[in-house]
């Protein structure tokens, strides 16, 4: 399934709406739209409609974690289907992003 970026901004916070997988096809779109936004000091990414996540999937919640803390700034995930949830807590990333239901 294809991924779906929705980004909608309110002051200085990016929310941030994906829908589909996440995977090698579309972990770079996700990465330069997110990474494009000028002026973000928070950035919500709801992950209620992502379907798949693969290791490279992880690795665009990285680059746009390091690109948004680079700036003091904050990045939360949430809404993580527990197979998906799961990934997050087998590879300790649970403790690097901050994670809510």
């Amino acid at each position: 399934m294809e991924l779906k970026v929705d980004l909608r901004r309110e002051e200085e916070t990016l929310f941030v709406d994906l829908q589909g997988d996440l995977d090698i096809n579309s972990n770079k779109e996700l990465k330069e739209k997110v990474n494009s936004a000028q002026g973000v000091k928070k950035i919500i990414i709801n992950c209620e409609n992502l379907s798949y996540v693969d290791s490279t999937g992880l690795g665009a919640f990285i680059s746009i974690y390091k690109n948004i803390k680079e700036k003091g700034e904050g990045l939360v995930i949430r809404g993580l289907k527990p197979h998906i949830k799961k990934i997050f807590l087998i590879t300790d990333l649970d403790k690097v992003f901050e994670i809510e239901e």
